[in-house]
């Protein structure tokens, strides 16, 4: 089932409990790639899996066999809208791939830094020093709004429709970078620019707490209050280099690339949490169903005796406990994404030029009794609609504007079946937000 997003939004979130099968998580393939796959893009209605390498590679998440789109050389961003099943390739040019009619469309201009909101429909790419420019989806149209100089990294939360970008203005000196954040209003296009400390490696966003997560390498992740624009500082490990968000449990992991260690902040509180990975942890990724975290661990600087890179690792965090487990993978992985409705895991291996497929372990999840249900505060009514991915409709109820969470969660209980579900929200007979996935 792929539903039209439109109009407002509101967000509902489940909270799992997960019983685990005696099995873990286990490498189940290793799939040669086109040369340097340095980003992973998954859809995970389709179960397609999209790699930025030298030309691309799809990879069928049922069978792990591949092929390639013929995109150009050397691709260095990929994302995907879900909802409308196109695929977004940065390079030289920006290519835009239709996964329902298999057509390739091409805009003049290239981008390097990518990000979507799949309930607009809108796709905001960084075609120079100092532009955005911003792809219409449904017409492939775009439009052109100033930055700041250099854009290096972007989120949006598509629930505000606002679109951050951190910018490197200038350098300083060896280690000391002046820097902004832009934030771009969806609805308008007007933008606003912060001062932030500089040397920024990642940025994150939760859209249920409207926080967004700035690593710094100055040892200390920036959290920007998306409702007053204000910020506080929360230390963190070695050199902060990617992070990840659950927006279920409210806990943000920061992969500190030269510390050998992953901070976990509580969002509620901003404590923080050490937890020891592997060697140079520079990716990170989370399944929010199973509440497990997967760091990538380049493990720079090791070598085999022929003298090339020696094979990576990834670093397996349980949530809940913070207990971990290693895998090997390839030679420098530097990518990694997740498939939260098949419960596999994709490894970008770049000098092995190959992924790497986690297996995660099988996992019965049912809801708790404690979401938390964001609708009444917004004063909505209308019908919670749940689909199975095939598309067939199993439950429709409606509930009013001051629902409380046990009766969500009571019609939520009446499917049934096992299998996996999306959750669709609908008003006047519109589509106006996707829940999470719930395997049962």
């Amino acid at each position: 089932m792929k539903c039209d997003l439109k109009e407002a939004v509101f967000i509902v979130v489940l909270a799992f409990a997960g019983v685990m099968d005696v099995r873990a998580d286990v490498v189940s393939a290793t799939i040669p790639t086109g040369g340097d796959p340095a980003a992973i893009a998954i859809d995970s209605v389709t179960d397609k899996i999209y790699v930025a390498d030298e030309n691309a590679t799809v990879i069928d998440g049922a069978t792990d066999s591949t092929t390639t789109l013929k995109v150009g050389i050397l691709p260095t961003a990929i994302l995907i809208n879900p909802v409308t099943n196109k695929v977004y390739v940065g390079g030289i040019n920006v290519k835009i791939f239709d996964g329902t009619t298999d057509s390739i469309t091409t805009l003049n201009f290239g981008a390097s830094v990518m990000a979507v909101n799949p309930v607009t429909d809108k796709i905001y790419a960084a075609s120079d020093s100092t532009t955005i420019a911003i792809i219409d989806g449904k017409t492939d149209s775009t439009t052109s709004i100033s930055a700041g100089y250099y854009p290096q990294y972007m989120a949006v939360n598509p629930i505000s429709d606002k679109i951050y970008i951190v910018n490197l203005e200038k350098f300083e000196s060896n280690i000391t970078f002046t820097a902004t954040l832009t934030i771009i209003n969806g609805s308008t296009d007007s933008i606003a620019n912060i001062t932030v400390v500089g040397g920024e490696d990642a940025i994150a966003v939760n859209p249920v707490t409207n926080k967004i997560y700035i690593a710094n390498g100055g040892n200390f992740v920036e959290v920007l209050d998306g409702t007053t624009d204000s910020i506080i500082t929360v230390n963190a490990g070695s050199t902060p280099w990617a992070i990840a968000v659950n927006s279920v449990t409210n806990k943000i992991y920061v992969a500190n690339i030269n510390g050998k260690s992953v901070t976990v902040i509580d969002g509620a509180t901003n404590l923080t949490t050490t937890v020891t990975v592997g060697s140079s942890p520079c990716a990170i990724a989370l399944n929010p169903v199973t509440n497990k975290i997967y760091v990538a661990n380049e493990n720079a600087g090791s070598i085999t005796q022929n003298g090339s890179p020696a094979n990576g690792s990834v670093t397996i965090i349980d949530g809940a406990t913070n207990q971990t487990t290693a895998l090997s993978v390839g030679a420098l992985p530097i990518a990694i994404a997740v498939n939260s409705v098949t419960n596999k895991i994709y490894v970008g291996n770049k000098y092995s030029n190959t992924v790497s497929v986690i297996d995660g372990s099988p996992v019965s999840v049912r809801p708790i009794t404690a979401p938390q249900f964001k609708a009444s505060s917004l004063g909505y009514n209308g019908v919670l609609a749940v689909y199975s991915l095939n598309g067939r409709k199993l439950l429709t109820t409606s509930f009013p504007a001051s629902a409380t969470k046990e009766g969500v969660l009571h019609s939520i209980n009446k499917i049934a079946a096992t299998g996996v579900y999306k959750y669709c929200f609908l008003k006047d007979r519109k589509v106006i937000d996707e829940g999470s996935f719930l395997r049962r």
